[in-house]
């Protein structure tokens, strides 16, 4: 008859059994003991302030590359920790200026800031979202190529220039055109929209969202600062117009619409979004 009962084991062998584990933990440890000590790491090295200056001795000696990498991105992230959205304007960059100072060449190191070309125009903006995440800036730039157009963007603090928008940035970019008019008292205004898939196609066409505006002559010649210059009165721009076909195109002829139907472009390739992303 066969007994549900194991044999009982000997002696000795539960006696092996019960060391086993603590002769494994015994030699673990004394291999961990013999294995040389990993040097812990050193702590990164600040080249720069909160207030955005170089620390000594770092103010006045040659960089390495990775150096002024390291020194432009504390500062960039100093700038960000103030305000995601601006530093997503500017570029912070580590510069060295070299003085003569009594006969020798001093080096002399700062943080350069600057706004990005692209927003060298800006004319207003508008900030929409209540936490720094969510947060974007409706930038509002007179365009740069000699045409009667204010050019909107949408920038996010993490993402930068958004592609395409949600459903409550559109509700956003509403209330930021809304202000956007009365500021410059727009009436009649006519808009401009390249949808996403034709921007995403075109090589040459920025892929980022951007709405055009078609503004008054006169208020472009005077929001655009070369044009202040060059011809702050209509009669000096006509006869560049009467002269050159691409200006007679973009002050007279390029196709624009008004809010409400270009309203519809926008909200078709945010549901098309949405679909895409279900």
């Amino acid at each position: 008859m066969e007994c549900d009962t194991a044999p009982e084991m000997p002696q000795r062998a539960r006696k092996r059994k019960c060391e086993a584990p603590h002769l494994a933990q015994s030699i673990a440890e004394a291999l961990a003991a013999a294995a040389p000590q990993r040097a812990s790491k050193p702590p990164a090295t600040q080249y720069v302030s909160p207030q955005l200056q170089f620390l000594p001795p770092h103010d006045s000696c040659a960089l390495s590359p990775a150096a002024r990498r390291c020194a432009s991105e504390q500062a960039r992230a100093i700038v960000r920790a103030e305000d995601p959205l601006l530093e997503q304007l500017l570029q912070v960059r580590a510069i060295t200026t070299r003085r003569q100072s009594h006969g020798a060449v001093a080096l002399e190191n700062h943080i350069n800031m600057r706004f990005s070309e692209d927003y060298c125009t800006m004319v207003h903006h508008e900030r929409a979202g209540s936490t720094a995440r969510g947060a974007v800036m409706f930038c509002f730039m007179a365009s740069n190529q000699m045409e009667p157009v204010v050019v909107v963007v949408v920038v996010h603090p993490e993402l930068g220039r958004l592609v395409d928008l949600t459903e409550a940035q559109l509700l956003q970019l509403e209330v930021a055109l809304d202000q956007f008019r009365k500021r410059f008292q727009l009436e009649g205004e006519t808009y401009a929209y390249t949808g996403v898939d034709e921007r995403l196609r075109g090589s040459l066409h920025s892929q980022h969202f951007h709405l055009k505006i078609r503004i008054p002559t006169e208020m472009y010649l005077q929001i655009f600062p070369a044009m202040r210059v060059l011809a702050p009165k209509r009669h000096v721009l006509e006869p560049w117009k009467r002269l050159w076909e691409p200006l007679a195109y973009k002050f007279e002829r390029q196709p624009t619409a008004p809010w409400p139907s270009v309203r519809l472009l926008v909200r078709a390739d945010i549901s098309a979004q949405a679909r895409g992303g279900a």
